[in-house]
């Protein structure tokens, strides 16, 4: 494999997975609007707050992952001359981060799905349901959110 095509593909895999990182917080987050302004029931104040700080917790999740993939693009770049004459240990230590940063962005999006279920009234979660099927992740919503490990 050339250096060429080895500093293309790495590159690929960071604009891809920044590209699932943009598409999911925007599809998440219209469809999140879309099902909470629809037919929106009163929320408690304190319902509210918690939902605000379960976003902020979520949005900062999505930034430590796009910094995590900057970083790594940055890394890449840095060291032109490394991955030119990298072994593959090094090219199986960049494939793993990238497998963990795809696992940890799956675990973000499962439960963002979780939090925006939590807003939706039963008769709009059955409309869901009908429409879009079962997703594991919306399933069990009322499970606690569980915090990736780093």
């Amino acid at each position: 494999m050339t250096d060429t095509n080895r500093r293309s593909r790495l590159r690929g895999w960071t604009v891809a997975i920044l590209a699932v990182l943009g598409l999911g917080a925007t599809a998440t987050g219209l469809a999140s609007f879309a099902g909470t302004h629809a037919e929106s029931v009163p929320l408690t104040q304190q319902d509210v707050i918690r939902l605000e700080t379960r976003l902020n917790q979520m949005e900062q999740r999505f930034y430590t992952l796009e910094s995590s993939v900057r970083s790594l693009e940055q890394q890449s770049r840095g060291s032109g001359g490394g991955l030119r004459n990298g072994s593959d240990d090094e090219v199986r230590l960049l494939r793993s981060e990238v497998d963990l940063l795809q696992r940890r962005l799956a675990d973000v999006e499962c439960g963002l799905a979780k939090v925006d279920e939590r807003t939706l009234t039963p008769a709009m979660r059955a409309a869901r349901r009908r429409a879009a099927g079962d997703d594991p992740c919306r399933l069990n919503f009322d499970s606690p959110l569980r915090v990736p490990s780093r």
